[in-house]
């Protein structure tokens, strides 16, 4: 008798995608990015003493995001800046 496959296909995914999500700061790093128009690796982020709240530090720029809920499709938390 055959040893059923889907619990060593379930642990293999698992394993595969347990690396694949983003952090709040990875991304507001990528975002700000664009917003500061500077390189990603010249992009300090850094978090407030606000829950969700990041400060973006590039350039000679400042900007901060606001992160909350989560991107299933991306596996990402969704940032934007603050109003």
């Amino acid at each position: 008798m055959r040893a059923p496959e889907a619990p060593i296909l379930a642990v293999a995914l698992a394993i595969a995608t347990a690396g694949c999500h983003s952090t709040a700061v990875e991304v507001v790093q990528s975002i700000a990015t664009t917003d500061l128009a500077c390189p990603q690796s010249k992009i300090q982020v850094k978090p407030t003493k606000e829950k969700g709240t990041y400060e973006a530090d590039g350039c000679g720029k400042k900007a901060t995001y606001v992160c909350g809920g989560w991107d299933n499709y991306n596996q990402a938390p969704v940032c934007e800046p603050a109003q």
